[in-house]
């Protein structure tokens, strides 16, 4: 396998990947994916929030456990409906002509 070179935006060198990643504290890992997503430039070593990260993936999965308890709120409201209403919809439908 040969080696990536890209430039380090911080000293405009010609460098590899896991050269880039050692300079900026990062792992040839986490480079890799970012160089073939196609980020280049600072973009490409740039330090991530990881406690930002963290809040924003536990407020989405708040959200989604909060909208999946709303649709089992409204899929079994109409259990909790009394049968009475069962029964008057039968004789509206002429259930009870026959003797």
């Amino acid at each position: 396998m040969s080696a990536i070179y890209t430039t380090d935006p911080a000293t405009g060198e010609s460098v590899t990947l896991s050269e880039l990643a050692r300079r900026h504290g990062l792992t040839a890992g986490c480079l890799s994916r970012r160089y073939h997503q196609g980020l280049r430039d600072w973009k490409l070593v740039e330090q991530i929030d990881r406690e930002a990260l963290a809040r924003a993936k536990a407020a989405d999965y708040r959200a989604r456990a909060e909208r999946q308890q709303q649709l089992a709120n409204v899929n079994t409201a109409a259990l909790m409906q009394p049968f009475k209403h069962i029964a008057q919809a039968r004789k509206m439908v002429g259930g009870s002509q026959h003797v």
